[in-house]
């Protein structure tokens, strides 16, 4: 029998229909609630809180190598210091920094121009230009160089007067800048010019204070979402006992429960970009389903299990092929 809602003032209305919530709008919404929670929670409010000047001045990639034969290593593309050290959903900071220590004895410079006066100053000039560097993380796994053949000798870089910022000298060198509209490039070579540029360098940003509101919003949000939507599936009553069962070599099985299937959707889900923080959601829900007696968890961890192998089979693949 339909319940119907009635009023003592409806006069001539017809009276309204109350549709009850379904089992599967529920299931739907809490499972929604967990995902965005987890996203949120993992995703956003801790990758920003661990960005903010709270934790770290400077966040930095993994130094890397340069070594090359010519005389200066140089590159246009300032984006390139600003690539992935930071959330992805975070604004470009304004200031960047580059480190810098020359192998052995030696001297290094390091140097921020306008482009077309690093364009003039290395006309001629025997040296490399990074054109792409691909990234793991905050690791820098290998650069790609355009050689450009020269036989001019160019001038030691610290007599010249067009940077706008720079830093030379032996030991580890730290060169800051705020960045400026316009088109710049940043220029690194032995302080005295001469050929075979081998020094560690690390590239980085200034960490953002806007990032900490952010953070701490999306951690409070996320906590919500996700303590909500996992009340609301885990709250849910058992199906009915005439539900029929599955055998498993004889055994009794019990069909599959909601949190094993958002444990099956959280594992699935890592594999997309930007919501890698359902990974957590995946051995909690596995967990509240295996005290629920959820014996059919035996038939979807296989499923699980090849998810992941598959995806270090073709991270593997990616990671080959890439270099």
């Amino acid at each position: 029998m339909k319940e119907v809602e009635t009023s003592a003032f409806s006069g001539d209305r017809e009276p309204k229909e109350v549709v009850p919530v379904t089992r599967k709008t529920k299931i739907g919404f809490g499972v929604g609630l967990v995902l965005v929670g987890l996203v949120l929670v993992f995703n956003v409010g801790l990758a920003s809180l661990l960005h903010t000047p709270v934790f770290r001045e400077h966040n930095q990639a993994d130094p890397f190598t340069i070594e090359v034969s010519s005389r200066a290593v140089v590159t246009d593309d300032l984006e390139l210091l600003r690539w992935n050290t930071m959330p992805d959903f975070a604004p470009t900071p304004d200031d960047i920094r580059v480190e810098g220590v020359a192998a052995g004895s030696g001297t290094l410079f390091m140097g921020i121009a306008p482009a077309d006066a690093v364009a003039g100053y290395l006309a001629g000039v025997d040296h490399d230009e990074i054109t792409k560097w691909d990234t793991i993380e905050d690791d820098i796994e290998y650069v790609v160089y355009t050689t450009n053949e020269g036989a001019t000798d160019p001038a030691a870089p610290g007599t010249e007067d067009f940077w706008v910022a720079s830093v030379s000298g032996s030991g580890e060198q730290a060169l800051d800048w705020t960045v400026q509209s316009g088109e710049w490039a940043l220029v690194i070579m032995n302080a005295d010019g001469s050929p075979g540029v081998s020094a560690d360098v690390r590239f980085g940003v200034k960490t953002l204070s806007a990032l900490f509101p952010i953070g701490l919003a999306s951690l409070v949000v996320g906590l919500v979402a996700l303590i909500g939507g996992g009340r609301m599936v885990t709250s849910l009553p058992a199906r009915p006992a005439e539900t029929p069962r599955w055998t498993l070599r004889g055994r009794s099985v019990l069909p599959i429960t909601v949190e094993g299937l958002v444990a099956v959707l959280c594992t699935v889900l890592v594999f997309v970009p930007f919501l890698s923080g359902t990974m957590f959601g995946a051995p909690i829900f596995l967990f509240l389903g295996a005290r629920k007696g959820d014996r059919g968890l035996l038939l979807v961890l296989p499923l699980i299990a090849s998810i992941i192998v598959i995806g270090v089979i073709l991270l593997v693949a990616w990671n080959i092929l890439g270099g």
